[in-house]
Formats: structure tokens, sequence, C-alpha cells
């Protein structure tokens, strides 16, 4: 559930930066930045919800 909301937080991101006058390749930076940050998010939850495995003392 986590890509396809980042796909349309990117899309409105980027089209509200391209509305304020910055321009194609800084709307295109930022959603391809929000884009890449939600697949580094979902691509990091294993790790974050094993390291709170590991905290909490339960060893699954």
């Amino acid at each position: 559930m986590l890509i396809p909301v980042t796909l349309f937080v990117a899309t409105a991101l980027a089209v509200f930066s391209y509305s304020q006058g910055q321009g194609g390749p800084v709307a295109g930076l930022v959603f391809f930045g929000v884009l890449f940050l939600g697949a580094f998010i979902h691509v990091c939850e294993p790790l974050i919800e094993k390291s709170k495995a590991l905290k909490s003392g339960n060893k699954d």
C-alpha cells in the first residue's frame, strides 16, 4: 500500500512544483525523489521490524 500512496503523493508534489514555476527538471527531481524515498522505506521495512524484535528481546 505504501508504493501507490507515494506514487500519488509524488505526482501531486511534482504538479505543484511545476505550477509554482520551478520548471520540468525540478518537478522531475521532486517526483523521482519522493518515489525513491517510498521505495527505500518499503525495502527497509523488514529491517526495521527485525530490529524492533531484537530490541524487545523477542526472537522469532
